[in-house]
């Protein structure tokens, strides 16, 4: 909880700005001079303070200019909260180094939110001041020095040099120096790494229009007139400075935003793996003799996707599908899935109905078709006469016309409760005559050129031989 001392000697204003930072559950303390305010500050430590200018006795403006000259407090955050309208009292309050000047009476929100501002500010705005003019950098190291952390460079060259050392938060860059001038200075800024945006601020006693239009296109963020106005002066670096900080808050918000998206996604997609692969085991512990058969199936599936030409994203996909193809076995009765005879006809419909079945359980995951599309058409034929749609040829999704090809010939070549695995010289006689016919012909062609390749005998489902 941040702690504020607030310093006014009306007790009515301290009475009510104490309320209000209590209900945003500050911290605060009241004093009603100058002096009980330097007491407190030497006795106790505080974040903030909020300062009356007039006051009986000490001034506001003279309380601070003693805070500044205490070196265990000088370093105190301050905002005047004053209805004094004295230009030379803004003026002085900005030379001390107040982080803000409102008139009273403010708004509850106004003063909320530059008490908020005030306490974000973790460390003071570093400024380069570049000035082949003596004269001109102490005049900036006086105006601005308090509020900001200002280093000086007396060239162009020099600028750059302490640039590559630290880089500032804004450039004031004088105009016409000798050797490099501010806009060779501006186009060697804008070039280094990170400084594509940095806030560069022109000096310059030129007023022609065609110099401020040069100045603009060439990138400045903005300009400021010599001699220096201090009031406008300062206000212009604390709008960019601001602009800057609430940019590049935004941009560090995105990537918080982008990293944590991903972040999401990944847990998801793992998740949604997961889910995936416990309901394939589901399956697989449903008919105990096909003994892998979801895993075998992807993988096959996923091989011919890739010989067919399919991207990464989609040999996702289809691995994916494949694995969940026969989820709608767990609705069939566990005593017909393990039959070790002949199905009845009634039996076999029965079994037929697993592919709607996996179709109304997958339907509902609308993210990813492709799951319950598997499902449903993965027994159609490419002849038509397949089940439960009679779909044909291009009809049949493609995913659907890879997956029913390596599912086949998982079936074929594992051993089964109701018979042995086929010989692989069967398998292939099976998908040569079926080429057009149960089977799309790229897709058992690219099945055969697998088994061709098949040297070392890893293309033989649960027989593991």
């Amino acid at each position: 909880m941040a702690k504020i001392l607030l310093v006014d000697d009306n007790e009515i204003n301290l009475m009510m700005t104490e309320m209000v930072l209590s209900e945003m559950h500050y911290e605060v303390e009241t004093a009603t001079s100058g002096e009980a305010a330097i007491e407190l500050l030497q006795q106790n430590q505080y974040d903030l303070m909020l300062l009356d200018i007039i006051m009986d006795g000490m001034s506001g403006i003279e309380t601070l200019a003693r805070v500044r000259d205490m070196t265990e407090i000088s370093g105190i955050r301050t905002i005047f909260l004053t209805s004094s309208s004295q230009a030379a009292d803004m003026t002085e309050a900005i030379r001390l180094g107040a982080m803000d000047f409102i008139r009273k009476p403010a708004l509850p929100e106004k003063l909320v939110a530059a008490v908020q501002r005030a306490l974000l500010e973790q460390e003071k705005d570093k400024i380069l001041a570049v000035d082949d003019d003596e004269m001109s950098l102490m005049t900036v190291e006086t105006l601005f020095g308090i509020r900001y952390d200002v280093r000086c460079a007396s060239s162009g060259a020099e600028a750059l040099a302490e640039m590559e050392k630290e880089k500032p938060d804004l450039v004031l860059l004088d105009l016409r120096m000798p050797g490099m001038d501010g806009l060779e200075v501006l186009e060697r800024i804008r070039d280094m790494e990170g400084c594509e945006d940095l806030p560069v601020v022109f000096l310059t006693a030129d007023r022609d229009p065609g110099t401020e239009a040069a100045l603009f296109t060439a990138g400045a963020t903005e300009f400021l007139g010599k001699p220096l106005v201090m009031q406008v002066a300062m206000h212009r670096i604390r709008r960019i400075l601001e602009h800057k900080h609430l940019r590049d808050s935004l941009h560090d918000e995105v990537n918080r935003k982008a990293r944590a998206f991903q972040e999401s996604n990944r847990k998801i997609s793992s998740l949604s793996d997961q889910i995936i692969r416990a309901l394939s085991g589901a399956i697989d512990a449903k008919d105990y003799s096909a003994n892998g058969h979801s895993v075998r199936v992807a993988e096959y599936a996923r091989e011919l996707a890739r010989r067919l030409g399919k991207s990464a994203e989609e040999l996702e996909k289809i691995y994916n599908a494949a694995l969940l193809h026969d989820v709608g076995k767990i609705a069939i009765p566990s005593a017909i899935i393990n039959k070790p005879g002949k199905l009845t006809g009634d039996e076999y419909a029965i079994v037929k109905n697993h592919s709607l079945k996996g179709y109304e359980i997958l339907a509902p995951i609308s993210e990813m078709p492709e799951l319950a599309a598997v499902a449903r058409w993965h027994h159609e034929r490419y002849d038509g006469a397949g089940y439960p749609d009679g779909k044909a040829g291009e009809d049949i999704p493609e995913i659907a016309r890879i997956i029913c090809v390596a599912d086949c010939y998982d079936a074929m070549s594992s051993d089964r409760i109701y018979r042995k695995a086929l010989p692989q010289s069967k398998i292939r006689e099976e998908l040569e005559q079926n080429k057009g016919a149960q089977f799309d012909p790229k897709v058992a062609e690219a099945m055969l050129q697998m088994m061709d390749e098949d040297r070392d005998f890893k293309l033989r489902g649960n027989k593991g031989k």
